[in-house]
């Protein structure tokens, strides 16, 4: 699975997969959107008040088995000298809004079918920290 972004002629976005363009965002909307200085992924999960906090992904916590949980697999981004990188460990920061629920873990360059990669999820519940 091949993902990308390119400029249109307008210096829109456009965030293809492999020859099919899913993703549009017009420049208008974007103070800068030549260079970044973060990248982010990630996942969240919603519910009205008083109910409880679903599964995220497969419900299960990050546990190195990329068959069973959710993950990003082949991380990264483009540089501007149009080289790919994916976040170099040093760099890369993990974040958990409901440790009591979920977890989230980066394991870094695991090479293979899936390269940088992440996992998250959690079985959710009603005493997630929020």
């Amino acid at each position: 699975m091949l993902w990308y972004t390119l400029q249109d002629e307008h210096d829109n976005w456009v965030l293809r997969l492999v020859d099919r363009d899913i993703g549009h965002f017009p420049k208008a909307i974007f103070s800068n959107f030549n260079t970044a200085d973060q990248v982010a992924w990630g996942g969240s999960t919603s519910t009205p008040a008083g109910v409880a906090s679903p599964p995220m992904g497969s419900g299960d916590r990050p546990n190195d088995d990329f068959i069973y949980g959710a993950y990003f697999r082949e991380v990264g981004f483009r540089a501007i000298n149009g080289v790919y990188n994916g976040p170099p460990d040093d760099f890369a920061d993990t974040y958990d809004d409901g440790p009591g629920c979920y977890g989230v873990a980066y394991y870094g360059d695991q090479k293979g079918e899936v390269g940088y990669s992440l996992m998250f999820g959690g079985p959710g519940g009603a005493n997630c920290n929020r």
